[in-house]
Parts: structure tokens; sequence; C-alpha cells
């Protein structure tokens, strides 16, 4: 039997997804790679996407390095530490290195535990983590799911994660039982992976999960929305009546147990029920809850329940609104597990803010950091970072939170969590300190085994280039290669039109008087840093750059901006700031409207200038913003908006900047099955040629419409109104460009490709396979908005950080290119996060003043507005940014923007929730 993937697949999915056509010939666990030159078909089909670890040596000591010990020791400099058979052995200056141990110079390099995720869903089989039918599974294990070939594994240990707590789903108020694991990659089985001895754990959840709130309409059906409890009352009386049945069923088997044997031969047993058992292991404190949690109401609820009950709750997990009721959960003895500044996905976490963690941790409530997602679990330490933003808490602290904090709240501190001598080997060498944005994790050990080494990784990818080469060439026959894909099709060798200089609306409100920033260090991006910089402005328009000799003019307000840093306002190129509040609440979203073709839905007149997103947004530098719908194929247009304003008109700088188009997608693998399952290329062609061919109609009819128009009017007879066709006279007339949904390669060719032939500006945003036809996208000059660099890699093959480097790829590609920040609803929410991703293709190639460049400059020239903004030079908007450090650096406090001159309130929702619950009295709670 022929076993070759037929040419159409490979076509449709190369250069990347060559294991997932061929994974049933896939062997995972390949033996050491064949040399590049002499690789054949077999070997090629044996090798991992990612490297197997080889048996590191029993004794490793590694020299000269910063050591975060998480321990009375604190932090050493120039310290060694010293590995034997899986436990540190020694930690200090200038250690001998026994006979035959592997020497690993780390000078400059920083040494930390390994990161502990607590609350995590990998390592499993893909959307299986819910046993959803019923309200009480508490019978059901995550164990026997665990999937130790999955590429999480590897990819976490690359962000320096050594051990997680993989949790059951939320779908129910009393869930499954979760499991502790490390991250062993190279496993051969689910068992392999287990933390041995490590206590076991249940999951409950409260709040809107298990009530379904957000299910309904959603096409889940109404039966299912209708499964009891639907509400948080119901909740509480389904936990109550569960553990009054585990008493009665424990009392059941205590009487039973403590028959003599004789009575027992005459009296069956009891009926064993293994979700009951789980229930008793609860009440006899051999089995701790974590519970799923948002709202200081059901978190105070359920240690009401428990204290009735007579059980303890371990661990509040997401505990968003843990800061209004850390005094509770204190003296009830309950942790908290968090996210670092997620909020506004639901109703529920509309009251979360950025200081919850750290206002947890100060009323005495042991609290960590987790991921809840397989993707954010492999950026934990800049999470912990932020703490540092967002309470001000001190390194060493903050570093707790994913390392120590999680390991005590899962009991096993004795094990893993800090660096002491006779504790498990669960280390990460960083290139820099672990709390930097620019730092990555360079070698990952669990248990004193080399399990992920940056080195070792950057080798391998050369081998899978050859594999897939070598895979591509018997299929097809021939000598070609993937190189063929990021060649230029076959097209008229069209340019991309230049942006058009857009008319930017200044703010009503441009003070007059003058004034004048000093002493700051100024971040042109045009020119060079100035230190000790003087920056003028009035009437919103910058009038001065200088040195500090610069003249004030007379009357000039003076801001003494010393030892701050100044930069140009940011852009966010990718959001819908103003048109959704809380993305499970419809009627709080305004983002897609019905219809395939909505060229006349003008985004600007739907934004609320109330949305509490615009003032916590400008808490994250952004001053400027461009809003994009998201319905139909032809969704609307896009505005330019500042943040700040008393109305939607007042905010706009630019109106209808872009048409929106959407081109059809592909499906990600793992919601295939909710989605429809993945589409064929043939299938995708001809989805996008039907897309291309409605296009060039309506294009068409809008050009017949034109001439009509003109010609009714020239002969004073009345226009019969198309509001459709009358909304693309700019698009036609090259006066707005196409702002084109895109992300697979096959997608963005077909859209350049078109918009070439009908001689139209092109931007496109998404974009994530922008490094496979890098060429195309150079010849034609089409400008990119990556709003998921932080994503997890498109093909199963891709390295890692195959997004992280795409900014870089482009940026040497000489391609156009802005970075933006998305979450399902288009970045709303997660606006704030923009610097951390410029930060993070910082740390994987681009260049630090691209990186600036890439969320100030680089949008300001793509949307033509680089004569007004994106840089500080005279003639410019007033629009700044001043920090106390790096712009990117997660641990940045923003101090102050001024947007078109104006000096906005810094304060938000967040920060007054954090004003108002600090200073709630503290007081002892009697239990």
């Amino acid at each position: 039997m022929n076993n070759k993937p037929s040419k159409q697949n490979l076509e449709n999915n190369q250069p990347g997804k060559i294991h997932a056509l061929i994974c049933a010939c896939i062997i995972l666990f390949a033996a050491a790679a064949p040399a590049y030159s002499d690789m054949d078909i077999s070997q090629a089909l044996q090798l991992s996407p990612y490297p197997m670890p080889e048996a590191s040596p029993g004794r490793v000591l590694i020299q000269n390095a910063t050591v975060w010990t998480l321990e009375n020791d604190g932090i050493l400099e120039n310290t060694d530490l010293l590995i034997e058979d899986g436990r540190i052995a020694r930690i200090g200056p200038e250690l001998n290195a026994p006979s035959g141990a592997l020497i690993i110079d780390a000078t400059g390099k920083h040494v930390t535990p390994g990161i502990i995720d607590a609350h995590s869903h990998s390592a499993t089989e893909d959307l299986n983590v819910n046993e959803g039918v019923y309200s009480v599974s508490a019978e059901v294990r995550i164990r026997d799911i665990l999937d130790p070939r999955s590429a999480d594994i590897y990819k976490q240990l690359a962000g320096g994660v050594t051990a997680i707590h993989v949790l059951h789903g939320s779908a129910n108020t009393i869930g499954g039982q979760n499991i502790i694991i490390k991250l062993r990659w190279g496993a051969e089985t689910p068992d392999d992976l287990v933390f041995a001895d490590a206590p076991p754990t249940i999951k409950f959840a409260l709040g809107e999960n298990v009530k379904r709130s957000a299910f309904a309409g959603a096409g889940f059906g109404r039966n299912r929305d209708a499964r009891y409890p639907a509400t948080r009352m119901g909740v509480a009386a389904l936990i109550r009546s569960s553990f009054e049945r585990a008493v009665r069923y424990r009392e059941a088997w205590q009487r039973y147990d403590g028959l003599s044997r004789r009575q027992q031969r005459r009296e069956a047993p009891p009926r064993r029920d293994l979700q009951l058992e789980a229930l008793v292991e609860v009440l006899e404190g051999t089995r701790f809850v974590h519970t799923h949690a948002y709202r200081a109401d059901e978190i105070l609820m359920l240690m009401r329940v428990a204290d009735e009950i007579g059980f303890k709750v371990n661990t509040f997990q997401h505990v968003l609104e843990g800061y209004k009721v850390a005094d509770e959960m204190a003296a009830h003895g309950a942790s908290g597990s968090t996210f670092s500044d997620w909020w506004s996905y639901k109703m529920e976490a509309y009251d979360a803010i950025a200081y919850n963690a750290v206002m947890m941790e100060q009323r005495g409530v042991l609290t960590s950091l987790n991921s809840d997602d397989s993707n954010l679990a492999r950026r934990l330490n800049y999470e912990a970072a932020k703490m540092q933003r967002y309470g001000g808490l001190n390194p060493e602290n903050a570093l707790a939170m994913v390392t120590i904090n999680p390991a005590r709240q899962l009991h096993i501190e004795d094990r893993v969590g800090s660096l002491a001598t006779g504790k498990d080997a669960d280390i990460v060498i960083w290139s820099g300190d672990p709390l930097s944005v620019f730092t990555i994790a360079e070698t990952t050990f669990v248990d004193g085994q080399v399990r992920f080494s940056r080195d070792t990784d950057l080798a391998h990818r050369k081998q899978v280039t050859i594999a897939r080469e070598v895979l591509i060439a018997d299929v097809k026959g021939d000598s070609a290669s993937s190189a063929d894909e990021n060649k230029a099709d076959e097209t008229e060798d069209l340019i991309n039109p230049p942006a058009q200089q857009a008319n930017y609306q200044f703010s009503p409100y441009a003070p007059r008087q003058p004034a004048a920033i000093v002493g700051a260090t100024v971040h042109t991006m045009e020119g060079k840093t100035i230190a000790n910089g003087v920056v003028i402005f009035a009437q919103g328009r910058i009038t001065t750059v200088g040195a500090a000799d610069t003249p004030l003019p007379a009357g000039a307000e003076r801001i003494d901006a010393s030892g701050k840093h100044l930069w140009p306002g940011i852009i966010h190129t990718n959001t819908v700031l103003g048109i959704s509040e809380i993305d499970s609440v419809a009627g709080s979203v305004d983002v897609a409207e019905t219809g395939d073709v909505n060229a006349d839905a003008d985004v600007s007149l739907a934004v609320n200038a109330a949305s509490e997103h615009f003032p916590v947004a400008r808490s994250g530098g952004i001053t400027h913003a461009v809003v994009v719908p998201r319905g139909g194929t032809v969704a609307g247009t896009s505005a330019v908006l500042r943040t700040d304003g008393w109305t939607w008109e007042e905010m706009t700088a630019v109106r209808n900047q872009s048409l929106v188009v959407r081109w059809p997608d592909v499906i990600p693998a793992r919601y295939a099955a909710f989605m429809g399952g993945p589409k064929s290329l043939a299938d995708r062609k001809k989805e996008s040629d039907e897309l291309i061919k409605k296009l060039d109609e309506l294009l068409d009819a809008a050009r017949a419409y034109h001439k009509a128009v003109t010609e009714m009017q020239e002969a004073g007879r009345p226009v019969e109104y198309d509001p459709q066709l009358d909304a693309l006279q700019p698009v036609i007339s090259g006066a707005r460009p196409l702002w084109v949904s895109a992300s697979d390669k096959h997608a963005m060719k077909a859209a350049i490709e078109w918009a070439a032939s009908q001689e139209l500006r092109l931007v496109i945003t998404g974009a994530k396979d922008a490094y496979l036809i890098t060429d195309l996208l150079a010849r034609h000059q089409v400008p990119v908005v990556l709003p998921s660099i932080a994503g997890d890699p498109p093909r199963e093959d891709d390295p890692y950080d195959a997004l992280y480097t795409l900014p870089a790829k482009l940026e040497a590609a000489g391609i156009p290119f802005a970075i933006a920040s998305g979450t399902r609803s288009g970045g709303s929410s997660n606006a704030r996060h923009l610097t951390l991703f410029a930060g993070l293709a910082a740390a994987h190639g681009l260049d630090k003043e691209a990186a600036y460049r890439s969320i100030t400059l680089y949008p300001a020239q793509m949307l033509g507005l680089d004569h007004v903004l994106g840089s500080i030079a005279v003639n410019k908007s007033a629009s700044f940014v001043l920090t106390n450090g790096d712009l990117l650096e997660p641990g940045t406090t923003i101090e102050q923007v001024w947007i078109d001159g104006i000096k906005p309130s810094m304060d938000d929702v967040q920060k007054a929730a954090y004003r108002k619950w600090g200073a709630r009295p503290q007081r002892r709670i009697k239990q």
C-alpha cells in the first residue's frame, strides 16, 4: 500500500504541518538525529518537531551565576550551584567540581527555581478536561487523560515552567480530581509525569460557568442551558447536599468497618461510590479543595458552607474579587491563585483589578499567579514582573508568586519552589534578570535532567528543516523544497499604493498655554535619544525638542520629569476599545453587524466614550487606537480614536479610516469539533475564489453606481441612493484603504493578489503566516498588523517561538509592520499588554528601537499619520507617555500620558477599587 500523503494535502499544509499529515507515521521518541546531509525518508518521518532530551550526567555544576534562592539567603551573586542525583547538593561561591560533572559557565546569567503553574489544563488530550454532563463529577480523574507527548510540555519548559497543577474544567459545581505533574519532556507514559507523593486535589467551581450563564444562544442548546444549578443559591445548596450525602456514606462505612468479621459476613457492605469517596477524602483533609471562583459573595459563601460542613477550602482559583474578602480568606486559611491582570471577559470578571494579587498578599493570603492557559504559561515570569508595577512588590516577592507560593499552595514546598540543599533540582538558567521582558530561558532542569536547552533547540531546527525538505521532495517526486513557498506567485508586479496622508482632527480642548516637560530621557523615535531633554508644546502640537539648555517660553508650565523617560504616545492598531465592554454580555458588545456586506457601518458612531476600557488603556500608555469592526465579509469602516474625550465625536481623530474585509481563514485544529472541522486546500481555495468573485462584483457595482450617479447629477435627475455602494466610493477612488483580516498564508496570498489586481491599498491584520510569504509581502510592500505574536506556533513542527520571532523576520525583510494585542473579542481588555508584546519581540531578535517603533512610529506610518503621530518632533501632536523605566518592561509604571497636549486623568476603575478596598479596615474575624 502507498502510504504517502497526497500532493493536495502536502500543499495544503507544507512547510509547517508535515507531521500532522503523517501523524500515524511519526515516532516522537526518535533516536539521535542523522547528519543533515544524509537524512533519508525513514529518518525524516521519525524526527520529532522538538528535540528529545538526552540523559544528563548525575552531577552538574552551574558556576558564577546570580542565584535567586527564594529562601532566607535571598539573591546570591557570583554563586555556584551543584546538582547531584537529581537534587541540589550545594549552593555557594567557588564550589569544587566533582569528577565527571557537567560544568556550565553561567557568568552573567540568573538561576531560579523552576516556575510552578498552580492552574493549568496542559499535557492533556485537547478539550477533554470537562466532564460537563452532571453537576457533580468527583469520581473522574485528570490523571486518566494525561498526554506525555503534548507539545505544551516542551513549550512551557522553554518558558521556565517545571511543574503544573492540571485541573479538571469548571463546568461542574464539584468537578473531577486534579493531578500535579512535572514537565518531564521525553517521558514515555502518563504516569512518568506524575509528581510522586504530591497530595491529591479536587476541583470545585462557582459562578457563571456552572450556571452556564454565557451559554444561551451560543449553540449549545436550551436543554444543556437548563441544567441544575442555574443560580448561585443553587450552587450553595448542591454543595451542602453533596457533602451531607458524603457524611452519611462515611458513617455507613464506619459502622460497617466497626462490625466484627462474623457480622460483616452476614451483612452486605455499603455500595461503593467513587464520587462520595472523593468527598470523604475532602472531609478528612486528605484531598485539598481548589475552587474556581470570581465574585466576593461566592468566595465568602463557600467558606461559610465549608465551615458548616467541616472542611477547608485550600485555594480559590481565579479569585478575581479576592481583594474584597481577603481578610475572610486569611481567617479561613484559604490561599488565592489568580491572574495578573485579566478582566472584563465576562460579567463576573468586570470588577477584576491588576492589584488583586498584591492586595491579597498584603492581607495575609498566600497568593500565586497562574495561567489557566497553555500559551500564557510560557510567560509566567512576565506575569510575576507585573506585580512590581501593580502594588510595588520587590523582585523576590514578585518571583515568589510563580515559584515558592504555588509550591506552598500545593503542599510540595519541601521539594520544589526554592533553591536549597536537598530539594529537587528543578532549576532554570535565564539569559538575564528573570523579571525582564528581554530575558529568555536558556536551560531548564527537572530532577537534575536537562529537559530544555535553547542551544539544542536551535540546532534541532536545522534538522527539522532538512526533514521537511526530504518529505516534500519525496511526495512531489522532484527536488522541490519548501523555499518555493516563499517565492512570489505569478502576479503582476504592482506595488501596494503608499499610505495617503490622513486628515487628523486635533482635540478641540488642546490647551493654548505652552508647557515644557523637562529633565526626562526623550526617546524621539526619529533622531537620537536625548538625555535630560526638553520638550515644549502648545495648542496640541510640539513646538521645540531640545537639550537641557533649551530656553522655555515665558509663562510656560514647567513639568519636572527628572529621572523619567518620555516616549511618543502608543498606538494600538487592532482593537475593539469602546465597542466591547464585557465580552460575554451581548448588550455591551457592538463589534459585529449582521449580514455579509456592511460597507456603510461606521464604527466611530458606536463608540461608548464612557467605556471603562479607555482609562485602563490610558494607564497602559495607549493614547490612540484603531477601532475595527468584525462582522460579515465587509465589516464596515474603522476609526482612529484618542483614548480620552467627552464624546465619540471629540475622541475621533480619523473617521472612516479603512474598509474592513474579513478573508476566510483556517479553523484552529483544537476548535474544529465546534467549528465544522478543518478544510482542505481545495475547499479553502474555492471559498476564497467565491469571496473574490463577490468582492469583484461589489466593486464593479460601485463603479457602475458612481458612473450612474454622475450622469444623473449632470442630467439634473434624482439619484436612487444605495448605502452600500455609496460607502464604497472612497475605496474605488483610492482614498480609503482596505484593512483585511487574514492569518493563513493562502488567505494572505489571495488577498494580496486581489488587491494588487484592483490597485487598492491593503493592510493585513492577523498575518501569522507572514514569515512564509516574506518575498511577496516585501515585493508589494504590504503592511501587516500582528495581534497574536504571543500565541502558539501556527503549525505542529514550527519552532516554539515562531510567532515571537515574526516581527524580527519582517523587519529583516523590509516589511512594514505594527504589533497589536488581541483577545477573543479583538483586544479591548488586553490593550494595555501592547508594550509587553513589543518587548517579547525584542527578546526574540527584534532590534529594541524597532520594538519601540512597532507600537509608535510604524503604526503611524501605515495609517498615513506619521506627519502627526508616532514620534517626538516639532509640529507633531503632543501625545506622550511618561514612565519610570523602559517602556517595554512589565514592571515599569506608566505615570502620565498627554494626548494632543491634554493631560488626562490617569485614574481608572481599577485604581479606584484599589484605593477603596485597600482602605477597608482590617479586623479580626472570629471563626
